[in-house]
């Protein structure tokens, strides 16, 4: 990791500790900075007073399978994973659903708790994990939807650039812009990528 601090003219370099796996994706949570490895192992990250990395205990026993390539949204006070699975095991059934946990702290080692309703919140996520996934409070002031998980060009349809899908709803896997193994390639496979990708902005005033 690079940190530059106002005031000097050189770059600090920080060796990351986690065994030469890739990173999978980067969030601010509460002031701090978490780190989520190809593993699915979790760190925290805090520059102040110095430079330090921290791995956080996580059981994963309360999950049906394991995440693939899931997604970290901060949320409030809460911090979810999103995951697109499978809906069944059955070959003639191609659906998937969305699956979204929040980690609960106050128990040692934390533990992935799966919710049900996503009450007054939206999430934002894209397959391109360049991309941040995020979270707005009552997108109904912008014409949004609550409940739902908002996708950034899910299907392979031009003219559908963002799909909402409410938690719980399934999606069809036929004409799903998805790859299961996106993001785990080498070097890295952006060519499902358009050069115009999507991009948005919303106001939480």
């Amino acid at each position: 990791m690079f940190e530059w601090q106002v005031g000097t003219n050189s770059w600090s370099v920080h060796p990351l500790d986690i065994d030469h796996e890739r990173i999978h994706q980067i969030v601010f949570f509460k002031g701090d900075i978490l780190v989520i490895d190809a593993l699915m192992r979790l760190h925290t990250v805090q520059l102040t007073p110095q430079f330090s990395m921290q791995q956080v205990k996580i059981t994963w026993q309360s999950l049906r399978t394991l995440p693939l390539n899931p997604w970290l949204v901060a949320c409030g006070d809460m911090l979810l994973m999103v995951e697109l699975s499978f809906c069944s095991v059955e070959l003639d059934d191609s659906s998937r659903n969305f699956e979204v946990f929040c980690l609960n702290f106050s128990v040692k080692p934390a533990k992935w708790v799966k919710i049900e309703k996503l009450e007054n919140q939206a999430l934002f996520v894209s397959f391109d994990k360049r991309n941040p996934a995020f979270s707005c409070m009552n997108p109904e002031r912008w014409g949004g939807k609550s409940n739902c998980i908002y996708v950034a060009r899910l299907s392979e349809d031009p003219d559908e650039t963002w799909t909402a899908v409410e938690l719980g709803q399934s999606v069809q896997n036929h004409n799903t812009n998805y790859s299961m193994m996106y993001g785990f390639a080498f070097p890295p496979d952006y060519s499902q990528i358009e050069i115009h990708s999507s991009r948005y902005i919303v106001d939480n005033t």
